[in-house]
């Protein structure tokens, strides 16, 4: 199946909208662009879709065949399974994605002496189909109340950059924190002495590789692979069967069709050979959704909390199902009265209930990510809400926002995702590696400015 790479523009935002509702399209940016024709949006689309769209009225740009493309991006990593392991794990030394391999090797490498002093693997208790096993990092010196913040990658497969980013992350803060040094990055300088009581105060947690299957299978056959790979069904041949998309999975209104109104544009199916979006055969099924809520069971203390993905340049905070509203308690997730409302953005009909303090901290926070990530490079990117052209059920961040609203003796955790990189970049799920560096200084600096500001 060919996928291109595409700008669809419409006429209005119910036209907008139908790009996921009717024609079932892979919708990348979570805002849509007010344009002299109408609206815009990126997106990833078949040849088939195209022409249905067409015929309906709507503009589409080719922007690149991304399988095609995809293939160039294989062709710069070094072959998984027969290379021998790099000697070299520095992220700002190589010049390629890391492999699934890579990625291990250069955990593992961290905890070495004589940063074992303050750094810590996690074995992760779930095996992967594959039966691969993952590991988390914890970074933090000392004992008594600490601040818990929880960093994830790779749960996309096809978002190669979030691992090495979270281990480029990794490295300069041990680093710096090891040898007493200030990180620059850009004109933003992190002191020796803030790095000390990040780790001296705090504890940071980065599972940067939750999906491996699924990330060594997008990088050795195809590109735009974005599921785990979960079997396929008995009976269900196609390749599109295999898998499950983990953020989809989460046990957030998961069971979608039940909680959102039918004319709504989630971007979920309960289709096993649905190729982006299936949400599995039930809520928290997957090996690597147990192994991501097990580090919030497990840590109790975690308080706050970064997903990383691609692309568009946005920093998103709760919540993802609805439009925020903080008047009326009784309009949330938990309430039956509502099933079957949700995930409208321009109706009345629900909201989704939020603090009013809680917005303000959670914008805060997305904008001091923000700004560190403009620091480098002088790219801006976008805070908003979750929900905008299109409502999610069953990710990460709303689940972890969710669990202190289920369950009152749980830690309230303050949830985000970054959906790193441009829709001009050419592959924007997996750029070219040399641009691609460009958005690991960026994201970095984004997430130590982070790790400053939470408290």
């Amino acid at each position: 199946m060919t996928q291109f790479h595409a700008r669809i523009t419409g006429r209005d935002q119910q036209a907008m909208a139908d790009l996921v509702r009717k024609y079932k399209v892979l919708v990348a940016r979570h805002t849509v662009a007010k344009v002299a024709e109408g609206y815009c949006v990126d997106a990833h689309a078949s040849d088939e879709q195209i022409r249905a769209m067409t015929a309906d009225g709507y503009s589409v740009e080719k922007r690149e065949d991304a399988l095609a493309e995809g293939k160039a991006r294989q062709a710069e990593i070094r072959p998984n399974a027969a290379a021998a392991p790099r000697a070299e794990f520095t992220v700002a030394k190589v010049a390629s994605y890391l492999s699934v391999d890579d990625v291990e090797a250069a955990l593992a490498a961290a905890v070495k002496a004589p940063f074992d002093e303050f750094t810590a693997l996690i074995k992760l208790p779930n095996a992967t189909w594959e039966k691969r096993v993952c590991q988390a990092l914890k970074i933090g010196k000392g004992a008594g109340s600490r601040v818990g913040i929880y960093f994830l990658g790779g749960v996309h497969a096809r978002e190669w950059g979030s691992p090495d980013i979270l281990l480029h992350f990794i490295q300069l803060l041990t680093d710096a924190y090891l040898n007493h040094r200030d990180i620059t990055l850009g004109t933003m300088t992190f002191t020796a002495q803030q790095i000390k009581s990040i780790v001296e105060t705090k504890d940071i947690f980065v599972f940067p590789q939750a999906n491996p299957d699924g990330r060594d299978y997008s990088m050795r056959k195809e590109s735009m692979w974005r599921k785990n790979r979960r079997p396929a069904p008995e009976g269900h041949k196609k390749p599109s069967c295999v898998g499950v998309d983990v953020n989809r999975n989460y046990d957030f209104l998961w069971n979608f069709p039940q909680y959102f109104d039918p004319q709504s544009a989630v971007q979920n199916s309960t289709s096993p050979c649905d190729h982006d979006v299936y949400i599995g055969p039930e809520a928290g099924s997957e090996p690597e959704t147990k192994n991501a809520v097990w580090m919030f069971d497990e840590y109790p203390h975690i308080g706050y909390f970064v997903d990383l993905h691609s692309y568009s340049e946005d920093i998103l905070y709760n919540w993802g199902d609805d439009v925020d509203q903080s008047s009326d308690p009784s309009m949330n997730f938990q309430n039956p009265a509502y099933d079957g409302k949700r995930g409208v953005a321009d109706d009345t009909a629900y909201r989704e209930f939020i603090r009013a303090e809680d917005k303000k901290k959670a914008v805060k926070l997305a904008n001091v990510m923000r700004d560190g990530i403009k620091a480098v490079r002088g790219r801006v990117y976008k805070t908003e809400q979750s929900l905008s052209l299109y409502p999610t059920a069953g990710t990460s961040d709303d689940y972890a926002f969710s669990r202190h609203i289920v369950d009152t003796t749980k830690t309230k955790v303050f949830s985000f995702t970054i959906e790193w990189g441009s829709q001009d970049n050419p592959t924007p799920f997996h750029p070219p590696y040399p641009e691609m560096k460009k958005i690991i200084d960026e994201v970095t600096c984004g997430l130590l400015a982070f790790c400053v500001a939470a408290q």
